[in-house]
């Protein structure tokens, strides 16, 4: 099964590289290091078998919606570590949720892709076509439009959640695909990321170290 997170290529490469330039504003011993989701969706159009099976394409209330809740599970996620949760460029970690990554040739398509610069932060995408063919196939057969959108939001939080575990860890961010409840887990083909809870298993100890608690 694909991994959420996809080998890096060169188009990832400026957006994290940007980093550099915001390292000093964006944590201090007396300020908690940033993450910042950032969702960049000049178009929103999906496959148009995803679009058949959502009932119809994304429309602007949609994607803020999406958002809402995709933000709702990014501070549900980081609310018991010491972070700062923002939605502008200048994050020391950060996360762009674009309509669609540039398709890696070796393995399946993946949702989100990152890279880790250690003490210089890091950036990623999410990739809302590939989250939302997901949501689709694993939509209850009773599944309502609204509930499908609010899925996409979790979808598209929860990849993020799992992206900023890769950045902040860095080679410590082993996978835990055991446990399909898992942020850890590396999978996106799986129910649980778009339809029921998820929880911290092997990165929380970690992510506590690194960051500390609130």
């Amino acid at each position: 099964m694909a991994a959420v997170i996809r080998s890096i290529n060169s188009s990832i490469l400026p957006f994290c590289l940007a980093a550099i330039s915001t390292i000093c504003l964006s944590c201090s011993p007396s300020h908690p290091p940033s993450a910042a989701l950032i969702f960049d969706l000049p178009r929103a159009d999906l496959p148009s078998h995803t679009t058949a099976r959502l009932g119809g394409p994304l429309t602007p209330a949609d994607v803020d919606q999406l958002e809402s809740v995709a933000r709702t599970e990014l501070r549900k996620a980081f609310e018991p570590f010491r972070i700062e949760l923002a939605d502008s460029e200048r994050g020391f970690w950060r996360v762009r949720v674009v309509r669609e990554v540039v398709p890696q040739s070796h393995a399946l398509a993946g949702v989100g892709e990152s890279v880790a610069l250690g003490p210089l932060g890091g950036g990623g995408f999410v990739d809302l076509s590939a989250i939302a063919d997901q949501v689709a196939r694993f939509a209850p057969a009773d599944a309502s439009r609204a509930g499908m959108i609010d899925a996409l939001g979790r979808g598209v939080g929860r990849v993020a959640v799992h992206e900023f575990g890769h950045q902040i860890l860095g080679p410590a961010s082993a996978h835990n695909d055991l446990d399909g409840h898992a942020y850890e887990n590396g999978s996106p083909e799986r129910f649980a990321l778009y339809y029921a809870d998820l929880r911290w298993t092997t990165w929380q100890h970690p992510l506590a170290v690194r960051l500390g608690v609130r």
